[in-house]
């Protein structure tokens, strides 16, 4: 062979093997053939020790000398106030509080307790502890609450735990009249491709879960599937990048609340059981009728990154609205907001704008907010550990900061102003009947 048939025999080679090699790594990704899927579960591992998820949980709010105030007494609603209270990065515990600040009740929410070492199949389980990603009362007192992506339980008022779940649940918890519990879950990650077209391995893969009060998981309804079904499955594409490829992986939809349409509640658009879901990553929410067999509202774009949209009577849903930007972003001030959108006419109006340096308030991730019975709103600012309660006009009337002795702040989860059957008497009672 001379040397120049050498050249292009040997350039040939190396043409015919990049050129596989690409089209193998573009139909390899497409399909989830070998090693594509190890190599984006070493991607996701390496990211995770570079940055850690667990530095979203760290606040940076200044303590205050007063971490309880009350601006308005006269216009503060009845009711103590439950809250899951950060006691580090990823420990909490739920807290029962009046409004000066004093504690009535504490569930010791502990996850080597409830769930010890060696228990449970959980695809990531946490080297120290959980920290309580939604919560719920029920009517006797006791707790329904997730381990974040890890484990729904119910705990009684005297802290035994009734039933614990390795259902990945996360996120909300909501709890019909029925004391029937709904929790956005998670289907246990596979390595094989996934069942959905141009879906890669280690897509989250969110599921809705329908659960009884003792702790039977009643009905499981992918997400993914849901959409597809419903002739949304532009939905499962919103959040890719690639101009010449559609193929999906990771965190795309992010279900962060379910909602069900109670009983008694008017509406033109809605009914009782009608359920509605919160898609955080793609910036919409979308609501099912009972059956979860027709689409009855899409709202898309109109909020960003928000979290917890509950039905405010008629056709109206109220929102947590992050509006995640930062002063690095362009802005004077970082503010989430409450908002309402008229589901008939698409309006939207703000209820509470954080904007307010004095009284305002702004979390980049979680927070949820709670609509009173006279009219108050009650607003969780997670990323800074604080709960405040605002006056149907916007005014703030109540403020509590979660933060130490010592002056550290740490994030507050969830909370809510309890029925007024959950007083301090019942809750003492409560104590005696458990020994305590």
């Amino acid at each position: 062979m001379t040397d120049w048939s050498r050249t292009i025999f040997f350039t040939s080679v190396s043409v015919t093997v990049i050129a596989g090699s690409f089209l193998y790594g573009v139909y390899g990704y497409r399909n989830a053939w070998p090693p594509v899927p190890a190599v984006i579960k070493l991607h996701n591992t390496v990211r995770e020790v570079i940055s850690p998820s667990d530095s979203i949980l760290e606040t940076t709010t200044a303590p205050l000398p007063e971490p309880v105030a009350t601006l308005l007494p006269d216009a503060l609603e009845p009711g103590l106030v439950a809250m899951a209270a950060g006691l580090d990065e990823r420990i909490a515990e739920v807290r029962v509080i009046d409004r000066a600040g004093n504690l009535i009740h504490t569930y010791a929410t502990n996850w080597t307790e409830i769930w010890p070492d060696g228990e449970g199949d959980f695809p990531r389980r946490p080297v120290q502890d959980m920290y309580l990603h939604g919560v719920g009362f029920l009517p006797d007192g006791s707790l329904v609450a997730n381990f974040d992506h890890q484990s729904t339980f119910r705990m009684d008022v005297c802290g035994e735990i009734l039933w614990k779940l390795e259902n990945l649940g996360h996120h909300s918890i909501h709890i019909d009249k029925d004391s029937t519990i709904w929790v956005p879950a998670e289907i246990r990650p596979s390595e094989a491709p996934m069942p959905y077209p141009l879906h890669q391995p280690q897509v989250l893969n969110w599921t809705l879960e329908k659960i009884s009060p003792d702790g039977e998981i009643l009905k499981t309804v992918p997400i993914l599937e849901l959409l597809m079904k419903a002739g949304y499955e532009g939905l499962l594409f919103m959040s890719d990048l690639n101009n010449l490829a559609l193929p999906v992986t990771g965190d795309t939809l992010h279900l962060n609340d379910v909602e069900v349409f109670p009983e008694g509640m008017d509406s033109t658009l809605f009914a009782p059981g009608d359920v509605m879901l919160s898609l955080r990553n793609i910036h919409t929410i979308i609501v099912f009728d009972a059956d979860l067999e027709r689409v009855k509202f899409v709202s898309s774009g109109r909020v960003m990154r928000h979290h917890d949209p509950d039905f405010a009577g008629g056709n109206r849903i109220s929102i947590f609205d992050n509006r995640s930007f930062t002063k690095s972003d362009g802005l004077e001030t970082a503010a989430s907001r409450i908002v309402e959108i008229d589901a008939a006419t698409g309006e939207l109006s703000v209820l509470i704008d954080g904007a307010d340096p004095e009284v305002g308030f702004y979390t980049e991730i979680m927070g949820m907010h709670q609509r009173l019975p006279g009219g108050n709103i009650l607003v969780t600012s997670a990323g800074e550990g604080r709960v405040l309660e605002y006056t149907a006009d916007g005014k703030l009337a109540w403020r509590f900061q979660n933060q130490t002795e010592g002056g550290d702040v740490w994030r507050a989860f969830w909370a809510e102003v309890l029925p007024p059957q959950l007083d301090k008497t019942f809750f003492e009672e409560a104590k005696s009947r458990c020994g305590n």
